[in-house]
């Protein structure tokens, strides 16, 4: 997965309204034109990602209007899909990924964990220069590994937008375990924020989307259940860490909703799968 937009700090409850939004295609536009609709659900995948298999593989990188939360915003995608197509390839081949940018910005696609000569690493300004607007790069490296990895932008938030995609190696001599199914599951984080602005938001204040901090009137309940000094001792070692027990991640549900395979927490998963089906899961978390 990975645009991502706040309000100023308040209490947040964690409305039904918002935890149900989007279940309709896991993000496709619901308040729009019926025209751009059209457009939409005829050009954009979401919630359930191609596969795409072979030696040469094309990729086209661009903005994609998506709606998780009853908010319409728009997206990064490659081929149209969030997550994006996933690429099923095969240990010892040389495989060629052309990829074209159609984002008015720079991008790029790193291969996680993957061996390749740093050349096709794709991290602009270490590996290559990125992917300028209107151009197409040629990845071109042999596959000396299997195992299930990921695939992602290193330019900018842009995974944060939904340039994210599953890639799986098979391994040359076959899989050693055989099941009727298997299927890719990966969970990833959605924010209608614009990422730079949340991003500038966490640079001034780090805590900003952590709403259940330490009041007085916890204080005064360990005063009783531990008595003074062991209340004072404990606020003075959160203080010293500068951080209150419940900074678990900068971010939270306050901002993030939870996307999985690019559906929205309250979409159907049901009929996946038939009583008795033996089933392969490839969990990837994109964060």
């Amino acid at each position: 997965m990975t645009s991502w937009f706040h309000q100023p700090k308040q209490s947040w409850p964690l409305s039904r309204r918002r935890f149900v939004q989007g279940l309709a295609a896991g993000g496709v536009l619901a308040a729009t034109p019926s025209w751009l609709q059209a457009a939409v659900k005829s050009a954009t995948t979401l919630g359930s990602a191609p596969v795409l298999s072979g030696r040469e593989i094309d990729l086209v990188i661009a903005e994609t209007p998506v709606n998780f939360t009853g908010v319409s915003r728009m997206a990064t995608t490659i081929n149209g899909s969030i997550p994006a197509p996933t690429l099923r390839l095969r240990e010892g081949d040389e495989v060629t990924i052309r990829v074209t940018n159609r984002l008015p910005v720079a991008t790029s696609i790193h291969w996680h964990g993957i061996l390749l000569p740093y050349q096709m690493d794709g991290v602009p300004g270490i590996s290559f220069k990125g992917i300028a607007p209107g151009e197409t790069f040629t990845y071109r490296f042999t596959l000396r590994q299997s195992g299930t990895y990921w695939y992602h932008s290193h330019s900018g938030f842009q995974e944060m937008t939904g340039m994210y995609g599953a890639l799986i190696i098979e391994p040359r001599a076959g899989e050693r375990h055989h099941t009727d199914q298997d299927h890719v599951v990966q969970l990833s984080d959605w924010t209608d924020e614009d990422p730079m602005h949340a991003f500038s938001k966490l640079k001034m204040q780090s805590d900003i989307y952590n709403f259940s901090q330490p009041t007085f009137f916890d204080f005064t309940r360990d005063v009783s259940n531990m008595g003074l000094q062991a209340a004072l001792d404990k606020r003075q070692m959160w203080n010293q860490m500068r951080m209150n027990p419940t900074d678990l991640a900068d971010l939270s549900a306050a901002t993030f909703t939870y996307l999985t395979n690019g559906t929205a927490p309250a979409s159907n998963w049901t009929g996946l799968f038939n009583k008795g089906d033996r089933v392969t899961a490839f969990y990837q978390c994109c964060q």
